[in-house]
């Protein structure tokens, strides 16, 4: 059987409300401290807005932050392999 994953699409220019934004990286099992000193710790602007899954994190923040999320993944030396929000029906 296919599953078949739906994603909403994401416009970095949308200053609205916030989203669950899935990214998925690289080698979890060897990254997940650099993340948690990065992403969750109470200096961060993500602290408390973060959860980390086997495959990547997932960040409740708006659209227009995803570049500066990537930015720092990038400076961080992290591999990312996709970005995107989970399609939920209403």
């Amino acid at each position: 059987m296919i599953r078949t994953l739906l994603i909403n699409q994401l416009n970095t220019l949308d200053r609205g409300d916030d989203r669950n934004i899935f990214f998925l990286i690289g080698n979890m099992n060897e990254v997940t401290y650099v993340l948690l000193d990065n992403f969750n710790t109470v200096e961060s602007e993500y602290y408390g807005k973060g959860t980390l899954r086997y495959n990547g994190m997932t960040l409740n923040i708006s659209t227009d932050q995803i570049p500066k999320v990537v930015k720092k993944l990038v400076e961080l030396g992290l591999d990312i392999y996709g970005i995107y929000e989970l399609y939920e029906p209403k």
